[in-house]
């Protein structure tokens, strides 16, 4: 999914309020709706001027509930496609479970290298689109879910249990 919400002030690299207080509430819903969080894996991050520290601040609450440490993907500003290839042959995630924080520009291309080329841009105003990508196995291209934030944590929309059928998006 992509990072929380970032305010209107483009120049502060930190969440806004709203998107904290919906990181916050995503990491009590994530590890409820979707099971156990075996990995946290966010896009870069440049620690001397603090851009792209959304992914990061986003996946603090969802590290601090579920104790799973965040890994931060270096070169992924460049290589987000080269990332997702290289997670499905890692074997450390072989029947795990991720949560991944991306900026939006690059989860196109991180969606790609995990075989969904399909995925539609993300708006500079969506802050609520969450993707699941299921996987029978390394190679088969994923099942892909789509949830909207919101009506996850208000209960409109409800979490696709573990037996019902999948139904892939193109």
């Amino acid at each position: 999914m992509r990072h929380g919400h970032k305010g209107e002030n483009r120049s502060i690299t930190n969440l806004s309020p709203v998107g904290f207080q919906r990181a916050i509430a995503l990491a009590a819903a994530l590890p409820s709706c979707f099971g156990r969080v075996d990995h946290i894996l966010v896009y870069t991050l440049d620690s001397t001027n603090g851009k792209n520290a959304r992914s990061y601040q986003t996946a603090v609450p969802l590290a601090v509930a579920t104790g799973s440490t965040i890994q931060i993907l270096e070169l992924a500003e460049h290589r987000s496609q080269r990332l997702g290839e290289d997670i499905l042959r890692d074997p450390r995630y072989d029947h795990a479970h991720l949560v991944v924080f991306w900026e939006h520009r690059h989860l196109p291309e991180l969606a790609s290298g995990l075989g969904w080329s399909s995925m539609p841009p993300i708006a500079d105003s969506d802050f609520d689109r969450l993707y699941q990508l299921r996987f029978a196995n390394r190679s088969a291209r994923p099942v892909v879910t789509s949830y909207d934030q919101r009506r996850l944590l208000d209960g409109s929309q409800p979490c696709l249990a573990p037996d019902q059928p999948l139904t892939p998006l193109p």
